[in-house]
């Protein structure tokens, strides 16, 4: 979701030996290593570009042809693959993914940090509520709003790709449900899954792009209002697990974001894994139903939607239709609906084709829900590059305003940035996407057998990521301006 003050914001063992697998052994994530390097030498030649890594962060100027940097971003994920490709010893990929170290005292830490986080939490959503309706109305110096747009949807979602999901211990619509009786009156077919969850992803950045919710700590407040509603009436009639699991789109979110970092929460208490790990657990013989796949693949999709409709391409797109008599919301509506559609259609023709460049005999929903979770440091990627400039530059503002949340100052400080922290976006995109080819490839090799199939069946997946590499690096790109219409 947009930010902006301008909107507002089971592994058998290999049949074959690799001539390569010495030199693999050498260094567990030495494909990975050379690909960080081709990535970084790279971005380096063709990263001159106009990037506008956050909301409210000035665009620089182009040195390199557009076309020249999107190639060579596709470029690295080919080559990634390709260097990828030599690391076929399954013992090796198990042992990479299967390390475990186990934090000291992490029970103790989950414990006691758990009490402190639901106190914070409840403490900040009635801050937020509190200073949405009583604080000053301009954006910049209410705290409803830094909080929610500075400290919380660009500072704290990049916490749990990086240090793990907090969300269940913090989160305050859940505390206050669970003092509330449940009833359980109302059970959900089982068809449904997880589609509530994706249309209230898809309606709240909607609702953040075609309202002032960013901009307007009043309607803010309404919007925080009504979940909190949601989430006590949901959690009661259909049950706090269900409303949590199936219906409530920001608790997926933080679920599937926490899956990518290095840092999992276990039973005893906490442990650190190798990056992208916990994307490769699971059982890849059970068909996970369309709809987790397609929470995944919104996800990835309102990060893309979110900076598309900040840009002159969609002022362009849009325009006739608009003039034709089709209302902006409408127009930005069919977008996101059309988008999604479009990322999941393009995912699942991939998925069928692994069947074929394989070949296999496993279904096309199989194999779609095992190559899933590699789509989610994409996603990551491109949330840290858009949105860690907007955190830093904003962050000083955010501090000076929860001091005096009711009497801030008149002109809250904010950072400013040199211009080298353009680069971040394309580098994080690139990051992401390159965690992901890795992922994808250590899936496959518990999917597959052989040496040659498990590298063959990821031929869709790698132009998918191809495609979708390029479209968040044009993104990256383009200058940001109003949403349009609206």
């Amino acid at each position: 979701m947009r930010s902006s003050y301008q909107t507002a914001a089971s592994v058998a063992r290999p049949q074959h030996t690799n001539p390569l697998t010495a030199i693999a052994r050498r260094s567990v994530g030495g494909a990975c290593g050379r690909a960080l390097l081709v990535t970084a030498a790279l971005a380096l030649f063709a990263a001159p570009v106009n990037a506008h890594g956050g909301p409210g962060i000035s665009s620089g100027n182009v040195d390199t042809p557009t076309w020249l940097f999107l190639m060579t971003g596709g470029g690295v994920i080919a080559v990634s693959f390709l260097l990828t490709s030599f690391v076929t010893d399954r013992d090796l990929l198990t042992a990479y993914h299967d390390r475990r170290v186990t934090v000291p005292n992490g029970g103790a830490v989950r414990r006691w940090g758990g009490r402190l986080a639901g106190l914070l939490g409840v403490l900040g959503l009635g801050a937020v509520l509190a200073t949405g309706i009583a604080g000053p109305p301009e954006a910049g110096r209410n705290f409803a709003v830094l909080f929610v747009w500075v400290l919380w949807w660009a500072g704290f979602t990049a916490s749990t790709y990086f240090l793990g999901n907090s969300w269940p211990a913090l989160d305050p619509f859940g505390r206050l449900a669970s003092v509330l009786p449940t009833t359980g009156s109302v059970e959900l077919p089982d068809w449904v899954g997880r589609w509530p969850a994706v249309a209230g992803l898809l309606l709240l950045v909607w609702l953040e792009v075609v309202t002032e919710v960013a901009s307007d700590p009043r309607q803010l407040t309404v919007v925080v209002a009504a979940y909190v509603a949601a989430t006590l009436v949901a959690s009661v009639v259909v049950g706090r697990e269900t409303w949590r699991r199936q219906i409530d789109p920001i608790a997926g979110v933080f679920d599937l974001y926490g899956r990518v970092a290095p840092v999992q929460r276990t039973d005893e208490g906490l442990e650190i894994v190798a990056p992208g790990a916990a994307l490769t657990e699971g059982n890849t013989d059970a068909t996970t139903r369309e709809s987790e796949i397609g929470f995944v693949i919104a996800l990835l999709w309102v990060t893309t939607f979110d900076g598309f409709v900040a840009t002159p391409a969609w002022q362009s797109l849009a325009a006739p239709i608009v003039r034709a008599g089709l209302p902006a919301e409408l127009a930005y509506f069919a977008a996101m609906l059309l988008g999604y559609a479009a990322f999941f259609g393009i995912y699942w023709a991939a998925s069928k084709r692994v069947r074929t460049s394989g070949p296999t005999y496993r279904s096309a929903p199989t194999i779609a829900a095992a190559f899933a979770p590699a789509l989610l440091p994409i996603a990551a990627g491109y949330h840290l590059g858009h949105y860690l400039p907007y955190l830093l530059q904003q962050l000083p503002a955010a501090v000076v305003v929860a001091a005096a949340p009711f009497a801030p100052p008149l002109t809250p400080p904010v950072l400013g940035l040199p211009g080298w922290i353009s680069w971040v976006g394309p580098l994080s995109v690139l990051a992401g996407h390159l965690l992901a080819v890795w992922v994808s490839h250590s899936r496959a090799f518990e999917l597959f057998t052989g040496r040659l199939q498990p590298i063959r069946s990821q031929y869709p997946y790698v132009g998918v990521m191809v495609l979708y590499t390029i479209t968040g690096l044009w993104l990256l790109a383009q200058p940001t301006i109003d949403a349009p219409f609206i």
